[in-house]
């Protein structure tokens, strides 16, 4: 699994972008690796490369050159193409796989008037091969596309945990609100409403289903809120 969970599933990606007057807009891809490559040194032409130090060389898995992975992509219509590079080593890289593994790709689920984007887990050991694998990002039914889900689209979040007995709950997101107090300190989205199934926000949520009415209702009396205003 990758270290990304929740929302950073769909936020805070950046689409590779056509020129304006693309007129059949798709991306040829490309990836390589390049064994050997060596680090620049950035003194010039000519100039002997660095040599590379490491204060824990007997664990460090790179050196003086390393295998650099490249990925390419070329519109062929526009023109427009970007170039990636990065370092292939034990925690950098290239992986492959099915969508099940990083939720990402994968259709939203359409409950209480919401979609419910399944999203990287938070407690995710053991849960590839349960019923339940995913968390979700919510938004409403206005999104038609995962590319559209942003902070601006998201309207909550609903996460797997365990209940004081051990028992599968979900906690919940609701209503973004740019002084709410909850969601995670450096997250682009923060919300005026959270249930973390331990007596905070009401009782607990055994179900997806549950979860999802219970951002609804949040969001039906926020809506309520300002129609009154």
């Amino acid at each position: 699994m990758s270290s990304l969970f929740g929302l950073d599933t769909y936020v805070g990606w950046e689409q590779p972008r056509h020129f304006n007057d693309c007129k059949r807009p798709a991306w040829d891809i490309g990836i390589r690796r390049v064994e050997n490559e060596y680090r620049s040194s950035g003194r010039g032409y000519g100039e002997p490369a660095p040599r590379h130090k490491c204060a824990d060389e007997e664990y460090c898995s790179h050196g003086s050159s390393f295998t650099k992975q490249v990925v390419r992509m070329v519109c062929h219509s526009c023109g427009s193409m970007q170039i990636v590079t990065g370092e292939a080593s034990d925690d950098t890289g290239g992986t492959t796989g099915s969508t099940k593994h990083i939720a990402y790709g994968l259709p939203p689920r359409r409950v209480a008037g919401l979609l419910l984007w399944p999203a990287q887990p938070w407690l995710d050991v053991g849960r590839l091969s349960s019923e339940e694998p995913h968390d979700f990002v919510v938004t409403r039914p206005t999104v038609k596309h995962a590319t559209q889900v942003t902070a601006d689209t998201v309207v909550g979040q609903i996460t797997q945990s365990m209940g004081k007995r051990r028992g599968r709950i979900w906690t919940t997101l609701a209503v973004p609100n740019p002084d709410g107090p909850y969601g995670r300190l450096v997250s682009p989205v923060h919300y005026a409403h959270a249930n973390d199934g331990h007596d905070k926000g009401g009782s607990p949520l055994r179900t997806v289903t549950a979860a999802a009415r219970w951002i609804a209702a949040r969001l039906a009396e926020a809506s309520a809120v300002e129609r009154a205003a």
